[in-house]
């Protein structure tokens, strides 16, 4: 290896170990915030805009979202609540009244009255009238309210302050939600646009890298090296896919967020560790003239390193799988995951992933086997 190559290998080390350190600080701070929050919701998915949580009282914790996320004025929405006490579990036999206010007016819009809930996840259809920003109150009545049969399906007069529990023996939460007409899809496009932008930066420096070394007269790319880039390119994509949609699936479960960000870390190292393996080079001197030749040394590395990166990428796609199919591990909703988009780009990548990884296992085991066999052909002619 000469002094220009090792300059390159010490620098790409130097830039992974950087990484790892970047990528553990990120992790801990993406653990301590999920934590803080509600990471066991009782809904399909939590969502990250309009929703919240609200302590009521001693008892209870009030979850408040909307489905879709992203509502538009004149369709149907459903506004959804999970009541769960203290340890986490549904509230049972509870009695609750929902009121709609507007915020600019003041106004209430709309209000379902006093109704007895055997379970605490429930949902109230509504379709909003025009955009803006809007208050959901949600009351719960006391346990030891007197005359309970006479306040259900009763609504009482709308209130200025929203959470004022006078002449009412309830607790209320206050929630605020906002209507309107395209934020959804601008707020999705900027996201999955920055994650696919970095997948074509990475593309674009990669291909320069490959078209620098095509061009080469001293040391041209081979085809072997060529599948070497394109595995870096799938495993580095799909680790910036599981970033990308780490927030809305580790919200539900903080264990997720481990998960998601170990299986994105895992990615990206294997990757860097095949940049590592592109600009290192075998130390055998013959192999200057026959690029074919490869030590035992060099074969284990790539071969571990192969293994690592086909087991891995299995092993996500067999949890995928399963998490469609059945409800996944420690899931707090008792049905399978959607199919989206997201998880759909990244399990291509991660299966073309494997076919490349399968090619060069087998490609390294060639050159393995050839240069043994020269090994012998020049040991038996000496």
């Amino acid at each position: 290896m000469d002094r220009s190559n090792v300059v390159i290998f010490h620098n790409h080390k130097n830039s992974i170990i950087v990484f790892a350190s970047l990528l553990f600080v990120f992790s801990i701070i993406s653990i301590q915030y999920l934590t803080m929050g509600v990471a066991e919701a009782h809904f399909s998915h939590l969502a990250h805009y309009n929703n919240g949580d609200f302590g009521v009282g001693n008892k209870y914790l009030v979850m408040q979202q909307m489905e879709p996320e992203y509502t538009k004025p004149n369709e149907v929405s459903h506004i959804q609540f999970s009541i769960q006490d203290k340890d986490g579990k549904d509230a049972q036999n509870i009695i609750t009244m929902v009121e709609i206010y507007s915020t600019s007016t003041g106004e209430r819009v709309a209000a379902f009255p006093w109704t007895k809930m055997q379970i605490g996840d429930f949902q109230i259809p509504y379709i909003f009238p025009k955009i803006g920003n809007y208050q959901i109150v949600l009351s719960l009545l006391n346990d030891n309210t007197q005359n309970v049969n006479e306040i259900i399906n009763t609504v009482p007069p709308a209130r200025v302050i929203l959470s004022d529990t006078s002449n009412c023996e309830c607790e209320r939460a206050v929630f605020n939600i906002s209507i309107a007409e395209s934020f959804g899809f601008i707020f999705t496009t900027v996201v999955y646009g920055a994650a696919i932008g970095v997948i074509v930066i990475v593309g674009a420096v990669l291909g320069w890298m490959y078209l620098s070394r095509r061009n080469s007269k001293t040391n041209p790319i081979s085809n072997d090296e060529f599948i070497k880039y394109s595995v870096l390119f799938l495993a580095i994509g799909a680790a910036i896919i599981h970033l990308a949609v780490f927030s809305e699936h580790a919200a539900l479960r903080f264990e997720y967020s481990i998960f998601l960000i170990s299986a994105a870390g895992g990615q990206l190292f294997y990757g860097l560790s095949y940049i590592l393996l592109i600009f290192s080079d075998d130390k055998l001197s013959i192999k200057k003239t026959d690029k074919k030749y490869i030590s035992k040394k060099y074969y284990k590395k790539s071969l571990i390193l192969n293994y690592i990166g086909l087991v891995g990428s299995l092993v996500l796609i067999f949890l995928f799988l399963y998490s469609v199919i059945f409800p996944p591990p420690l899931s707090p909703n008792p049905h399978p995951e959607d199919v989206d988009l997201a998880g759909i780009v990244d399990k291509a990548l991660e299966i073309t992933l494997v076919i490349g990884i399968i090619y060069l296992m087998k490609s390294e085991k060639r050159r393995y086997i050839y240069s043994q066999h020269e090994y012998e052909s020049k040991d038996m002619k000496e």
